[in-house]
């Protein structure tokens, strides 16, 4: 549990802290004076359970600080303190009385029964905190009710718009994200860390949010441009839609406009920075994972075609395509950058997730087929994992099944992989080439490869 107290006077804050830590051994506390900090805590390190608010303040308003900080964390309680004048001339009744928990300590606090004063006043409230926290946020499920959506979805937004779950039993889910109330990407890291992969949002409202997403991707996408430092967040916004939305529905016409967005916007972004490093060094490597890459693939493929003398915007519109389509059912995200069939990383999955993972270029085919306006495009992507000699997968098909077009987006996705998440840095792409030489100085691979390691700079 955490409290914050806000306060200007830092050591009656410390005194505070250290009643509470030597009372409460659970309670962490942290302190804010200004509404730019107090909204930094909560959206960086709370959730809190309760708040400290100092009404003796003198640079800020302690009335405006309470409704600032209920905007951000709902309706928690109030220890008010101060002088009982300051409470009393400084703090509403209707804020008072907003929460049957809100108490009061009077200053001085150097008296003899400061300490006694603030246990019994602080185990109330705490009381309270934890019964909310966990009662209201705990529920029995029929786990057919729930979807499951990836923990990196979440970084791209600071909000949601439906609640979010993770499961602590088979049959009992924790509420940690509430519909509409900010969070932190450091809140996520936390179950990062934990080895969360996964979080639970009920069913219809993920239907709702798939149905509205959509649309609301496509507009956006429609108004904004490639200089707009944001283009490539609402790029990976787009994809992982579109990405949960096909797994979980398949194809719709809403789907079919947003797909012909992403890939103009594909074109877009390489035609507005026009070289592999300008397009990575504006991309953001921190959101490293099958949107990421694919979007990398996409931007790598173009200027690859443009590069050997391919004009045709339908050639180009292509490829855009599948470098959308290429990993959408992947089960997790790592996967996307595992670029060989025996790759040691892959000793990890469950028998599940590895025929998931070998079958991942057969179902981009045969959903690419529903976009019937890219034609061949499902060649492509049935092969998108072969290499030179066999090395490749699924079907470890012969040199003769590889047109230069496969050649080309082969080529992307292998460099794509491999730069995912990284900054783009001289000893990095070297590192990456010296890999991909192995399998692409050969055939056809040899020219694609030679055109993508002259436009490295």
């Amino acid at each position: 549990m955490k409290t914050l107290i806000v306060s200007e006077n830092n050591a009656e804050a410390e005194i505070l802290r250290r009643i509470l830590r030597f009372n409460f051994r659970d309670l962490y506390c942290l302190q804010a004076s200004t509404k730019k900090e107090i909204e930094n805590a909560i959206l960086t390190d709370g959730p809190f359970g309760f708040y400290i608010v100092d009404a003796d303040m003198r640079q800020e308003e302690p009335e405006m600080l309470c409704q600032s900080i209920r905007d951000l964390s709902g309706d928690k309680p109030f220890l008010f303190i101060g002088k009982s004048a300051s409470i009393i001339d400084r703090i509403s009744q209707e804020l008072y009385q907003s929460n049957s928990f809100n108490d009061q300590i009077y200053k001085p606090f150097e008296r003899k029964d400061i300490t006694d004063e603030i246990k019994n006043k602080v185990s109330g409230i705490l009381d309270w905190a934890r019964q909310e926290e966990f009662e209201s946020s705990i529920e029995e499920i029929d786990k057919k009710d729930f979807i499951e959506m990836k923990l990196k979805n979440f970084y791209l937004s600071s909000t949601f718009p439906y609640d979010i779950y993770l499961e602590i039993t088979s049959t009992e889910h924790i509420k940690i994200i509430s519909a509409n109330k900010p969070y932190s990407s450091s809140t996520l890291d936390r179950y990062a860390k934990k080895n969360v992969k996964s979080l639970y949002i009920k069913k219809d409202d993920h239907l709702e949010y798939l149905e509205k997403e959509t649309i609301r991707c496509t507009k956006h996408l429609k108004k904004i441009f490639p200089s707009n430092d944001e283009y490539p967040i609402a790029l990976l916004r787009a994809v992982t839609i579109l990405h949960q939305y096909m797994i979980t529905l398949g194809t719709s016409d809403a789907i079919f406009s947003l797909v012909d967005e992403v890939a103009e916007g594909i074109l877009k972004y390489e035609g507005h920075y026009k070289s592999i490093r300008k397009m990575l060094t504006n991309f953001p490597e921190y959101y490293a994972g099958i949107a990421s890459k694919s979007l990398i693939t996409g931007f790598i493929a173009i200027h690859l075609a443009k590069k050997n003398g391919w004009e045709s915007n339908t050639t180009k519109m292509k490829l855009a395509v599948c470098s959308i389509l290429q990993d959408y059912s992947l089960p997790d995200e790592a996967m996307a950058h595992i670029n060989y069939p025996i790759d040691a990383r892959l000793n990890q999955y469950s028998e599940e997730d590895l025929e998931k993972f070998f079958n991942h270029p057969i179902d981009a085919a045969n959903i690419s087929k529903q976009f019937s306006k890219y034609t061949d495009t499902d060649y492509i992507l049935e092969h998108h994992q072969e290499l030179y000699a066999k090395k490749g997968f699924p079907n470890q098909v012969t040199s003769s099944k590889f047109t230069v077009i496969c050649c080309l987006f082969n080529a992307a996705q292998f460099f794509a992989a491999e730069i995912d998440g990284h900054k783009y840095k001289k000893d990095i792409v070297s590192k990456v080439m010296k890999s991909m030489a192995r399998d692409f100085s050969k055939g056809n691979f040899k020219i694609i490869f030679d055109i993508l390691r002259d436009n490295l700079n």
